[in-house]
């Protein structure tokens, strides 16, 4: 499968270095800032080739689709795990709102994904914590989730598609792959560390020119 994936490096300004000859004095080259930091980064997040096929539909016609993935990941079992737990400390209008966020494109018919990675793309720890602050999760509430996620690891998963691909706009024949959403996330509390790739259950079919078709069918079942 192959993942579109973005990263950053910040570089800063290197601080002018005086040795002394007092060498209980060493001056302070760097501090790593993040080291003490609890909580969610979103280190990537983009659309990932479910199958190497190039699929034709013709002009205002369907296809269907059967293929078989296999991707170390967290599971789809902890996947909902996840969202469960999530949804059990929101308040009703917000449980509404967090729904919201599997219509978006980019989550992938994953609410909690939507959340994390709002902006399709990148998110540092400062930007997920004030997104969950923005759902009303408390403190201890941001802690549990990420206890819970600093527990989870990538698992070897197979996922079974059977879907439809709709050409419904178009008066000729279309060529296109087929994606899902991909988020990569570092977790981080106290001393422990996570690094966890998920998938989200939709998958689309972007065509040659860019469009993006609509489609029937799920990686698998998820109830946000």
């Amino acid at each position: 499968m192959e993942i579109k994936k973005y990263s950053t490096f910040q570089k800063e300004a290197a601080e002018d270095l005086r040795l002394t000859h007092n060498s209980s004095q060493l001056p302070t080259i760097f501090k790593n800032e993040s080291y003490n930091e609890t909580g969610v980064a979103v280190t990537g997040y983009g659309k990932g080739q479910v199958t190497g096929t190039v699929y034709t539909i013709p002009a205002h016609g369907e296809i269907t689709v059967d293929f078989k993935l296999r991707l170390m990941c967290v599971t789809p079992e902890n996947v909902q795990n996840l969202t469960d737990l999530i949804k059990s400390m929101l308040d009703a209008s917000r449980q509404e709102y967090f729904r919201e966020f599997e219509r978006t494109h980019v989550s992938g018919g994953a609410s909690f994904f939507g959340m994390f990675g709002w902006g399709g793309g990148r998110a540092s720890y400062t930007k997920t914590k004030e997104v969950t602050e923005s759902m009303g999760l408390s403190e201890e509430n941001q802690r549990t989730i990420v206890g819970k996620m600093v527990e989870l690891a990538n698992e070897w998963s197979e996922f079974n598609y059977s879907g439809t691909i709709y050409n419904k706009n178009n008066s000729y024949s279309v060529y296109g792959s087929l994606f899902g959403i991909v988020m990569d996330a570092d977790i981080k509390q106290d001393s422990y560390n996570n690094q966890l790739r998920f998938l989200a259950p939709n998958v689309h079919m972007q065509t040659n020119e860019g469009q993006i078709l609509e489609s029937r069918g799920k990686l698998y079942e998820l109830n946000n």
